[in-house]
């Protein structure tokens, strides 16, 4: 059986992914001047293509390419 301190652990990194594809989110919707399910959307279609990285450990997404973050690549990418 797991030690309460594993099973701590373990959601301390969920809640760090959940909280870095909030905040991913909230970056998309403001850049794409998009609403949030166009901005999920967008994070779906970016982690399919693998354009991001997840970092769960500091808790954060991160594109790979600096223009995906561009008004015009964030619409592209709902098309």
């Amino acid at each position: 059986m797991a030690s309460d301190e594993a099973i701590l652990g373990l959601r301390a990194v969920a809640q760090r992914i959940v909280d870095a594809e909030n905040n991913f989110i909230g970056i998309l919707m403001k850049f794409g001047d998009i609403s949030r399910r166009d901005a999920e959307r967008v994070l779906a279609h970016y982690r399919k293509k693998r354009l991001v990285k997840l970092d769960s450990v500091g808790g954060r997404i991160t594109v790979k390419h600096g223009a995906l973050l561009d008004r015009e690549a964030i619409r592209s990418a709902l098309a």
